[in-house]
């Protein structure tokens, strides 16, 4: 840019305040109407990301104005670490989700995504976790994929506070989304959100339980014989943080 304006390339009107515009010389004009330059042209194009639905799903138009995965990779080279969590709230045909994966894949990151999206059109179903399916199989990805259905509540109809019932009957799922875990296919992870949940599984430990990580409710209290059993098995208490009930709680 500096050097542009230094080139008398980029210029800002007669008395230099007015809105920069680059000037484009005969000699480089082609034929064909010639847009600006920018820094974004090196990372990506539209055309580029539909050709990329085309390969995956094998028809021209799954999605219109998708996004490339290059141009989502190096966003996320210049805004992030390798162990970001990258939440994407209007996830589309799942180009995130997809730059994700393959940049972990290029540098060896940690990064874990959450996609947002309706199923307008069937657009959740058919296209943004179809493509996620397919490309992890496709391209051998080490990333698990985990899908949640949701109902739609209109916020008028209740304040915030009134889901909270609700919503703590889900703690398993928000747990695992937080920290990446499958609570049901893993046995070396578990969640005990009751009194009676903590009496029923510690009582079945033992020195053969693949068990190495409890999650435990932030209103839980293991006794002096339970806390003493888990020690002795090696086995990390992770509480739930405090804010997954305090919001909901009013």
């Amino acid at each position: 840019m500096l050097k542009r304006i230094a080139d008398g390339r980029i210029i800002f009107g007669k008395n230099g305040t007015a809105r920069p515009v680059q000037k484009v010389f005969l000699n480089n004009r082609t034929l064909s109407k010639r847009k600006a330059e920018s820094w974004w042209d090196e990372h990506g194009l539209n055309a580029d990301a539909t050709q990329e639905l085309k390969n995956i799903f094998g028809v021209a138009k799954v999605f219109t104005h998708p996004k490339p995965t290059k141009l989502i990779q190096d966003i996320l080279k210049m805004s992030c670490d390798k162990k970001a969590t990258i939440l994407d709230f209007f996830a589309g045909s799942g180009t995130t989700g997809h730059a994700v994966m393959k940049l972990n894949a290029e540098d060896c990151g940690l990064r874990r995504f959450i996609l947002c999206t309706n199923n307008e059109n069937n657009i959740c179903k058919d296209v943004t976790y179809e493509r996620l399916k397919r490309v992890i199989e496709k391209e051998k990805y080490v990333e698990s994929l985990k899908y949640y259905k949701i109902d739609y509540i209109p916020i008028s109809d209740r304040l915030y506070y009134e889901y909270a019932d609700e919503l703590l009957l889900h703690i398993r799922e928000l747990v695992e989304l937080e920290n990446g875990i499958d609570f049901i296919n893993n046995s070396e992870v578990a969640i005990i959100l009751t009194e009676k949940e903590a009496d029923d599984y510690i009582n079945r430990l033992n020195k053969d339980s693949d068990c190495k990580i409890i999650y435990l409710g932030h209103d839980i209290l293991l006794s002096g014989e339970q806390a003493e059993k888990v020690r002795k098995l090696n086995i990390k208490i992770n509480n739930i943080p405090d804010y997954y009930y305090r919001e909901l709680e009013g």
